[in-house]
């Protein structure tokens, strides 16, 4: 087929611990509806044999940015820790700046995970109450409330810029979280976080697949305002580039349906599974339809190369055997949940759309892997990776 532009605008859509068999184009058994991801998979072609390069979360993120194996980097095992230091190498050539050198606009909305570069020394007491060897009892934690010397540290930490975030790794523009069930609790905008948290998370809000750990938050924190939040800033900047003559790059790293399980009330008990989990991945499906709608009212479609796909493998920890009971299998087919060295860990759910180059209703069983953005990127637009970039990415331009 003829390529309508050379230079395509890219929207990749990354949800958090979405299983292959949750896609129901990819589980015709499962009991989860994804009308949206079912559409582009009408629409476009479906990869059945496509992988994360880890099974656990920031090691694939930098896969998909970088085009490399993680075990090229400095986490040799685990994911980048609590307000840890950056994963990318402020030298490294990224996705992102790749784009950004052939004259597209690069934004990056959503859960980064990659390290933000935080700008100041963390402390247990102050930063993450209860993590650290001195262990405080979780009813300690909870009954726990910001003294004023906190509020002081808080201030004078989230007062500066990051100083590794997304904006210094390739983004024009960066609107998310860190990780969305660690502290801080706040929106971070390019270098800097919305507000300056001021009190702890409150309780309600910890454990129960809802946050991890303890530690500042803006008031009135919740979960439940994420998924519009992506849907809504997505839409602007669609929008905002609609208007612009030189392409984009949008990367949607979804916070979702990763904990914390907060659904939306209209999406509670929609799946019929009885499953928290179950419902999150139909309104995280919902949003996909959202930002597909938005490239439709900017007439934005059909010069846009969309890629739907996740992380990794969905968590064994989310009521998978009360799921698997009622005939829903999230790792469809196969063995194994996240972390797990089985396909279930890291199999993973990939479509993707390009009018006018991938013809509708396709299917590719050759395998790929995340690790392949950096180099079909670079086949687009007709560049050449130097030697010491994107050394594990394949193109899947061919495919």
């Amino acid at each position: 087929m003829t390529i309508r532009s050379s230079r395509p605008n890219i929207v990749y859509f990354l949800v958090d611990d979405m299983g292959y068999g949750d896609a129901s184009c990819l589980n015709r058994e499962g009991k989860i509806h994804t009308p949206n991801i079912d559409r582009l998979a009408n629409e476009g072609m479906v990869f059945t044999d496509a992988h994360s390069s880890s099974a656990v979360c920031s090691p694939s993120r930098y896969s998909v940015l970088t085009g490399r194996y993680n075990w090229r980097s400095t986490l040799q095992k685990g994911i980048v820790g609590l307000y840890g230091d950056p994963l990318i190498a402020a030298d490294r050539l990224t996705v992102p700046a790749l784009l950004k050198q052939h004259g597209y606009h690069t934004a990056c909305i959503g859960k980064w995970h990659l390290g933000q570069g935080w700008n100041f020394e963390v402390n247990e007491e102050d930063f993450h109450p209860g993590v650290g060897p001195r262990r405080a009892k979780v009813p300690e934690i909870r009954a726990w409330e910001a003294t004023a010397e906190q509020q002081a540290h808080w201030k004078n930490a989230f007062s500066k810029p990051t100083t590794g975030g997304p904006t210094t790794r390739g983004f024009d523009y960066y609107f998310g979280v860190d990780v969305p069930n660690w502290p801080p609790y706040c929106f971070i905008e390019n270098d800097r976080t919305v507000g300056i948290p001021s009190e702890f998370l409150p309780s309600r809000l910890v454990g129960d697949n809802l946050a991890s750990i303890p530690g500042p938050a803006m008031p009135y924190w919740h979960f439940e305002q994420l998924l519009p939040t992506w849907a809504q800033k997505a839409d602007s900047y669609i929008s905002e580039r609609s208007e612009a003559d030189e392409p984009f790059f949008l990367y949607l790293p979804m916070t979702s349906p990763h904990t914390p399980l907060s659904v939306n009330k209209p999406w509670i008990g929609k799946s019929g599974l009885n499953n928290l989990y179950a419902d999150l991945v139909m309104e995280t499906d919902d949003v996909f339809g959202r930002v597909l709608k938005s490239l439709d009212k900017y007439n934005m479609a059909e010069d846009t190369l969309v890629i739907f796909t996740s992380d990794n493998g969905c968590a064994h920890y989310i009521g998978t055997k009360e799921m698997e009971v009622q005939g829903h299998f999230p790792s469809g087919p196969y063995r194994g949940y996240k972390s797990d060295i089985w396909d279930g860990g890291h199999r993973i759910p990939c479509v993707a759309r390009w009018p006018g180059v991938i013809r509708p209703n396709t299917v590719c069983d050759h395998i790929v892997c995340l690790s392949d953005l950096m180099s079909t990127s670079a086949e687009i637009v007709g560049a050449s990776l130097p030697d010491d970039a994107g050394e594990d990415s394949v193109s899947m331009l061919p495919l």
